[in-house]
């Protein structure tokens, strides 16, 4: 049985309850605006979570918290693919993590994705009974009750920190001598690290240490007058994104997978032009993109996109300003005219046919344009004589 709904009826903590409560073992797939998330439970209790935000991708953790470099990742990467072991047992296997230091990470990565939940608005959401990956993966067992608790208590939190502290980016500077004495050595580790050039994110990093627990110590300090906030640095970060930096080519395409299974079709054909880019002479690789492609066609080949059709605005002219389109996107729009056929406007487009579809139809499930089928008029038109 599966049901859904969104966020904005059913709050997350409400369906965690749900779950709990009816002792369901399944998979709750969470879509918000910019990443989707599952759940995983067994008999109303959390057994894994997976994302598609690469700062709650395990290796974000491994690498940032400094278990493995980037390059060791690619290699245990590569490894895991050769061997089909998971990527935490290969990590114990080489020495490189404890039994408990793995199980942390996980239990770690696994609420933090979760409590970051609490703090959606709104997102599709749809329950899949009995539906659990096929894939291997360490299995938790974490009280429901628990996690709500907590998310609850870090949901008013996060309000009250986020009036103070706008982003994870910003840096804490110290102002003021502080008592050290009346600090634990979690505290202790992060007064350490607040150095006037470390961003919040970097000093969780450093401290292997959840986000929300850096920035709550520095918001209390800056209630106290002990820290200031400076602005994110104008020289980027060239570390990137811990384990996700280097672009690694099965990040991208396992992200084009996934979007593709979202029906992101957009999206995923943006992986299959980055790993082209990224890596023009690797010919395993670049197949590996063309197979994607080819995935991408066959959805697009059963949409409703016919290139003899005309297409029309479907919103007022005064309205196109408003509309959050991306410059091929208003490209594509100037030349609806209500003459050219889809076909004639994608010839138009700088674009292969199949990115130029994916626009069209990505305008079309926006309710931003309609497709009118010539034929139909003019059989109505004979039929009307």
């Amino acid at each position: 049985m599966s049901i859904g709904g969104n966020l904005k009826t059913m709050p997350f903590p409400d369906l965690l309850q749900w779950v709990s409560q009816s002792r369901k073992t399944g998979t709750m797939v969470i879509e918000g605006k910019k990443y989707s998330k599952k759940v995983y439970f067994r008999e109303g209790k959390v057994i894994a979570a997976a994302s598609d935000n690469p700062k709650e991708f395990l290796s974000y953790y491994l690498v940032g918290w400094g278990y493995v470099s980037d390059d060791e990742l690619q290699e245990l990467l590569d490894m895991q693919e050769r061997h089909g072991t998971m990527l935490g047992e290969l990590l114990v296997i080489v020495g490189r993590l404890s039994r408990e230091e793995l199980d942390h990470v996980l239990r770690v990565k696994t609420e933090e994705a979760i409590y970051e939940l609490f703090l959606w608005k709104e997102g599709d959401f749809r329950f899949l009974a009995n539906i659990l990956p096929a894939k291997r993966f360490h299995p938790l067992e974490v009280a429901v009750d628990t996690l709500v608790m907590e998310g609850v208590r870090r949901l008013d939190e996060w309000e009250r920190i986020r009036a103070v502290i706008p982003g994870d980016d910003w840096i804490p500077k110290l102002v003021r001598a502080v008592e050290v004495k009346s600090l634990g050595e979690t505290e202790l580790a992060f007064l350490r690290e607040i150095n006037g050039a470390n961003s919040l994110e970097r000093i969780a990093l450093n401290c292997k240490a959840p986000l929300f627990f850096v920035c709550n110590f520095v918001y209390m300090g800056m209630k106290q007058g002990l820290f200031e906030l400076l602005p994110p640095s104008e020289t980027p970060d060239v570390q990137g994104i811990p384990g996700f930096s280097q672009g690694s080519w099965r990040v991208i395409l396992k992200d084009g997978e996934r979007q593709l299974e979202r029906g992101d079709l957009i999206k995923a054909y943006d992986s299959v032009k980055k790993l082209r880019e990224k890596y023009p002479e690797q010919r395993e690789i670049l197949e590996l993109a063309t197979a994607l492609e080819r995935k991408i066609e066959v959805e697009v080949g059963g949409q409703s996109l016919p290139e003899t059709a005309i297409p029309e605005l479907d919103v007022p002219m005064s309205k196109l300003g408003e509309l959050a389109c991306s410059p091929m996107e208003g490209f594509l729009l100037s030349r609806v005219n209500g003459s050219y056929s889809l076909g004639e406007v994608l010839k138009l487009l700088p674009l292969s046919k199949l990115e130029g579809l994916l626009l069209a139809g990505g305008l079309l499930d926006r309710g931003i344009i309609r497709l009118r089928d010539p034929k139909e008029e003019k059989e109505g038109g004979i039929k009307a004589g």
